[in-house]
């Protein structure tokens, strides 16, 4: 039910309202997923009570390109929008053909080929997987502090107290 800041505008004879007259909603959390639909919750809420419908995916407060992951403890806030971002690779596991075929281009700097060299090379795909993974935890970790440690360039302005009355 709206509720009027000024009643001698609301009409009375036609019941319609006159537009001064102040609405009160209340505010849903809401989460873009993949497909472009909408999900909508009640506040008080946190990332990983929407993340157990969601399995594998994660939740950002931007938008692509730049996606910064939320931490699973973070209170969202109500009327802002959050995306919901998918896995990003599928396990080789759920391929189920033993004789499929697996192409991966690695494009690394000359330090990172030269710690790879002198380490020994790669000798196997598990050797090869798990030295992506260190490799993408530590960009990970990088882009997560970036992330965090993000403030505006602006520096605020402050007001000045006036004294009109």
């Amino acid at each position: 039910m709206p509720v009027c800041l000024y009643p001698q505008f609301y009409s009375t004879r036609e019941k319609k309202k006159m537009g001064n007259c102040l609405i009160l909603e209340k505010k849903e959390i809401k989460i873009m997923s993949k497909d472009g639909k909408i999900l909508s919750y009640q506040p008080p809420l946190k990332v990983q009570q929407v993340l157990l419908d969601f399995p594998g995916y994660a939740i950002s407060s931007s938008a692509f390109p730049v996606i910064c992951h939320l931490d699973q403890e973070t209170y969202l806030s109500a009327g802002q929008l959050y995306y919901l971002i998918p896995p990003e690779t599928k396990p080789l596991a759920q391929t189920g053909h033993a004789d499929d075929v697996l192409r991966i281009k690695l494009v690394l700097s000359k330090q990172e080929l030269k710690e790879l060299i002198k380490n020994g090379g790669i000798v196997s795909l598990d050797d090869m997987m798990s030295q992506l993974q260190r490799i993408t935890k530590r960009r990970d970790g990088i882009e997560k502090e970036r992330c965090m440690s993000w403030k505006p360039t602006l520096e605020s302005i402050p007001e000045e107290n006036h004294d009109f009355f």
